[in-house]
């Protein structure tokens, strides 16, 4: 419903809940709409009058559009008139949207500089553009066509010489842009070879201190890698060793495996150096060996860099590795060794002193989030540059336990799971006259000092969990210290005030530094918990919204901070290092040239003739549902029924508003052009604690198999259980039963709103077959050849709790089987867990994929385009050793003897830290990024990879991040003229990241590796059991993996989107 309308004159003028912008006159309406006149679409904008459109529309008078949007509404809510100073929600009248006229919502970053621009906007450096220019000239149409008329395409193992292909030329289609980009020139003028030294770190022996206790022994077999130390202690161990090796010679470490020096160590015979390591109480003894050194090629790289020739013709990528990471290593040496910053991975950054860069999440454990920087060297046509972004990572706390105690408000529980893990400085008193000075030890802590502490008769006493010194009485063995007792209970308070002297104050809880099994109690003054200790663990609902309002920042805020606070993170303005070793950093951003690629037009059914076709405009990467109906309906829908479940909890069930919204709902189905028939029944299901979900489903589904359902529908509560009760639904209906169903959650059905009515039959359109969209102009690639196209994901076991060794990897394949690219069935399957590669299921998947392209279309494709997602730069070469050679035998398996598809492997990238930024407002969007469909492919790459930048989304918060595409094989474009191939390529690419089946609006990846991404994601919730209980896991020692478990779909469901 419109919630709250108002109307109102001048700026943001219109009707519903934030309303967007627009030209023309009308009205809109949506929950999220903004206010104006306008013809107003989504997030942020407005401009002119005319109708409305906005993200999560609801109900009301005129008609308006968003995510899905255009349909009729039907002005059950209450209006009335205000006036307010920028449209609050609608209800307010407002004055003036921000940036672009009128109409949107306030403007979060006003008040901010539009633009970046610290100066002048420099053009791209011409020299490079030059140089680019004239290598791509310099390989020769001859040349390239020559090259490519000699590829025999083999079953097997393909000719090398068509692996990695040059870059045919650059795109040149689209309006030309200059962007900011996130990088830095980095000159050197070192003349000879930098020095490299591996490292490998081993404990030799361990020595428990007096009076402390031996550390206790692992569970299970540890490998040599597994007792290799981590974090702190291995940084401290390296340290140690170069301060013996390398005292008057310039190196640079990241603190792991590699220094890079100048000149040689000085190092004993063997090559090890033995390190003595004091801490947590005790007396380890580490062995430190120095292999190397070798040599690292920097002039070599300097001279590939401006020829784009590698006199070795090695087909390894990247070229010149070992020199680009030294060079990372020596950039990122000053902020890793700073003590004031924190290291995470090989390339983030933290400032731990920047109270501006960092933010406090509050309740449950007053972790803090900091606003860190990312850096790292890249090499690109004729130069080397530095990629520095934002990052942002969240920590525990830190300071004095007292301190913190007094922030949880005596929330006892809370405190002690905070403390948990935690490693801290414990300050030792001293009894001893002639040693005054106290000790300090690390120590992790278990937590507060707690009843179910210790074992057997002597275990220690507390009264419970914040328990002060003086109730927290443990077990002194004789002899005891002078003035205390042996053989008998003392309190913690009795203990530090008869031995040290020190009275304990009375205010604060006892902390346990030992184990559970063998406390060690003391004060919470005493215990000091170590800053920059990054937060293991998923974070909460209400710490991810602090995150987010913390981190969403504007592209103007993101670019300043790199050029501010990021250089003096990194120590980029810090010459005398650096220097040493021949660098120098450049002071501002680069600029680049970019294009801004036309958006196509969408073609849909018309709402009022159905059988003729409406074509839809797309505007900043959205467009208008209005007055239309799915392009082609799916299988009607005869059979179906739907579930609300009833969890117990008053107001769950409802079963009668459920059955009066689902008819609501089917009703406005039809009007989308989906056919479906009345519902057969509805029924009610009780989950209780007692119950488990698949208990109470079961037997509901069981029922309805004697009317062999096509689909059900499922309502959840909205309680905690849903998740539960969403993997069982699914875990049923996938696999056990082959049902298709959806969920949605019970208060957003009753709402009976026609946004989320929109969302819901679109899913439910492709899960049937259906096809949602098309483009108006076909893809030419497609229209000239029968063309499949694939993509494929691998997931792993990440951001787990405990040991993930012996979880499963999953993978996710899809293919289309029309030329309007609509329908995307889907195959996965399971692997050894962090196994990147395919293995050989491939092979036989993939055959499956071209059999049933053939079954739709009667033929096999001659073309098969791959969008391959997920993997770094330095498993490219992995997936043309590995993966390839099982799609040939695939093919080689479908396709007669003297047949062969061409292939187009392209890997697609969102994981990687390039941004750009817009350096003119006529070049942005409202949330001030780039315009969607902006394409860079020079400046910051190399001229001769076939690689590209592509921002095919309109960024909404943020600074939006393009995905990028590296192409690894070309048997389809090779043949065609240069340009051409190149426009082709970006277009395809472009273009389909519209045919996202369940929006109405171009996404960020194209929909081959969405849509194989969220397969791999539905594939998990099948084995669900072993990912939540992988924290049982981290007791085993290094066993073997656990059996890969089947996670086929029932054989209904094959070959349709039942994961979308």
């Amino acid at each position: 419903m419109a919630d709250y309308r108002g109307r109102g004159r001048g700026g943001d003028r219109g009707r519903g809940d934030d309303r967007g912008r627009g030209r023309g006159r009308g009205r809109g309406r949506g929950d999220f709409e903004g206010q104006g006149r306008g013809r107003g679409r989504g997030d942020f904008e407005g401009q002119g009058r005319g109708r409305g459109r906005g993200d999560f529309e609801g109900q009301g008078r005129g008609r308006g559009s968003a995510t899905f949007s255009g349909f009729q509404g039907h002005g059950d809510a209450p209006r009335g008139r205000g006036r307010g100073q920028g449209g609050n929600y609608g209800g307010d009248r407002g004055r003036g949207g921000p940036g672009y006229g009128r109409g949107g919502k306030p403007d979060k970053f006003a008040g901010e500089q539009v633009v970046f621009s610290p100066g002048a906007v420099p053009h791209p450096d011409p020299a490079i553009t030059k140089l680019e220019d004239n290598l791509i000239k310099g390989q020769g149409v001859g040349a390239l066509t020559a090259k490519m008329g000699k590829v025999q395409i083999s079953a097997t193992e393909p000719p090398t010489d068509i692996w990695f292909p040059r870059r045919p030329a650059f795109g040149t289609q689209g309006n030309p842009v200059i962007l900011w980009a996130n990088y830095f020139k980095l000159d050197t003028t070192a003349k000879a070879p930098l020095l490299r030294y591996s490292l490998k770190i081993e404990e030799k022996s361990r020595k428990p201190q007096e009076g402390e206790d031996p550390k206790p022994k692992a569970k299970g077999d540890k490998s040599k890698d597994q007792r290799k130390p981590r974090a702190r202690k291995l940084h401290s161990i390296i340290k140690s060793a170069l301060d013996q090796v390398a005292k008057s010679v310039t190196f640079a470490t990241e603190f792991k495996d590699n220094v890079i020096s100048l000149e040689p160590f000085t190092l004993p015979e063997n090559h090890i150096v033995t390190v003595q390591y004091h801490d947590e109480g005790r007396q380890d003894e580490y062995e430190v060996k120095f292999d190397g050194p070798t040599t690292v090629d920097l002039p070599g790289l300097l001279s590939y860099l401006n020829t784009m020739r590698d006199p070795s013709e090695d087909i390894k990528f990247p070229k010149f590795h070992d020199a680009i990471d030294a060079l990372s290593i020596i950039t990122g040496y000053y902020a890793r060794s700073n003590a004031n910053s924190s290291a995470l991975g090989r390339s983030r950054y933290f400032p731990l002193a920047l109270n501006g860069e960092q933010f406090d999440l509050g309740y449950p454990e007053y972790n803090r989030i900091i606003r860190g920087y990312f850096q790292s060297a890249r090499p690109a046509t004729g130069r080397l540059i530095l990629n520095a972004n934002v990052a942002h990572g969240v920590f525990r706390p830190r300071g004095l336990v007292s301190d913190i105690v007094d922030k949880f408000d005596h929330q006892y529980p809370s405190l002690h799971k905070a403390l948990a893990r935690l490693k801290a400085n414990c300050t030792i008193l001293s009894d001893d006259k002639n040693q005054k000075k106290p000790r300090v030890i690390l120590k992790i802590i278990s937590g507060l000092a707690d009843r179910s502490d210790g074992t057997g008769a002597n275990r220690p006493k507390v009264q419970g969990i914040g328990a002060r010194a003086k109730d927290v009485q443990f077990y002194l063995q004789a002899p005891a210290p002078a003035g205390l007792k042996g053989n008998a209970f003392c309190s913690v308070a009795d203990y530090y005030k008869k031995r040290y002297g020190y009275t304990v104050n009375p205010d604060y809880p006892v902390v346990n530094v030992g184990s559970k099994v063998k406390p060690v109690y003391m004060p919470a003054e005493f215990v000091e918990i170590i800053d920059g200790q990054p937060l293991r663990r998923k974070t909460t609902p209400d710490e991810t919204r602090g995150m987010i309002n913390f981190s969403c920042r504007s592209p103007f805020a993101n670019a300043t901070s790199i050029s501010t606070y990021g250089r003096q993170v990194l120590g980029l303005d810090n010459p005398e290092f650096l220097r040493r070793f021949g660098i120098q950093v450049g002071k501002t951003l680069l600029t680049v040239n970019g294009r801004e690629l036309p958006p196509p037009t969408i073609i849909y059914k018309d709402g009022r003739q159905p059988a003729k076709d409406k074509a839809v405009m797309v505007n900043e990467g959205e467009w208008n549902m209005e007055n239309v109906r799915v392009f082609k309906s799916g299988t009607k829908i005869d059979r179906w029924f739907w579930i609300t479940i009833d969890s117990g909890y008053r107001a769950h069930g409802r079963y009668d508003e459920v059955s009066d919204s689902m008819n609501q709902w089917v009703s406005f189905l039809r009007t989308q052009g989906i056919a479906i028939a009345d519902c057969l029944t509805g029924y009610s299901p009780k989950v209780t604690v007692q119950r488990s979900p698949a208990d109470a489903i079961r037997p509901v589904f069981k029922q309805m198999q004697a009317k062999n359902p096509q689909f059900v529908f499922v309502v959840l509560p909205g309680r905690k259980t849903d998740t539960a009760i969403y993997n069982d639904v699914k875990k049923l209906g996938d696999q056990e039963f082959g049902y298709l169903s959806q969920n949605i959650l019970q208060q957003n059905l009753l709402k009976n709103n026609p946004q989320v009515f929109a969302n819901l039959g679109l899913k439910v359109n492709l899960k049937m077959g259906g096809i949602n969209h098309k483009l108006r102009d076909d893809i030419t690639i497609i229209k000239k050849k029968p063309t499949m196209v694939v993509g494929y994901d691998v997931t792993h076991p990440t951001n787990l709790a405990g040991n993930t060794q012996g979880l499963p990897s999953i993978v996710g394949l899809v293919s289309s089987i029309d030329d309007h690219l609509g329908q995307w069935p889907t195959t996965s399957w399971a692997q050894d867990g962090r196994q990147e590669m395919l293995d050989s299921e491939l092979e036989t998947r993939f055959a499956g994929r071209i059999r049933l392209y053939q079954k739709h279309n009667r033929q096999l494709p001659e073309n098969i385009i791959i969008y391959r997602d997920g993997v770094s730069e330095g498993q490219f070469i992995t997936v043309l050793e590995k993966e390839l050679p099982q799609i040939r035998k695939a093919c080689e398996k479908v396709y007669p003897a003297t047949q062969r598809p061409k292939l187009l492997l392209v890997v697609s990238v969102k994981r990687h830290q390039t941004r750009f930024y817009p350096t003119d407002q006529r070049h942005m969007v409202r949330s001030r990024n780039i315009k969607n469909g902006t394409v860079v492919d020079r400046g910051v790459t190399q001229a001769t990879t076939w690689d590209f930048f592509l921002t095919a989304h309109k960024g909404l918060q943020g600074t939006s991040r393009p995905a990028h595409y590296t192409v690894l094989l070309d048997e389809v474009f090779g043949n065609m003229p240069r340009d051409e191939a190149a426009n082709q390529l970006e277009r395809l690419t472009y273009e389909i990241c519209h045919l996202f089946g369940r929006a109405t609006k171009a996404v960020s990846i194209c929909p081959p590796a969405y849509y194989a991404d969220i397969v791999c994601t539905r594939s998990r919730v099948y084995l669900s059991d072993q990912f939540e209980n992988s924290d049982a896991q981290s007791i085993i020692s290094s066993a073997a993996p656990l059996p890969v478990t089947p996670i086929d779909v029932h054989v209904n469901l094959r070959d349709t989107m039942y994961y979308i």
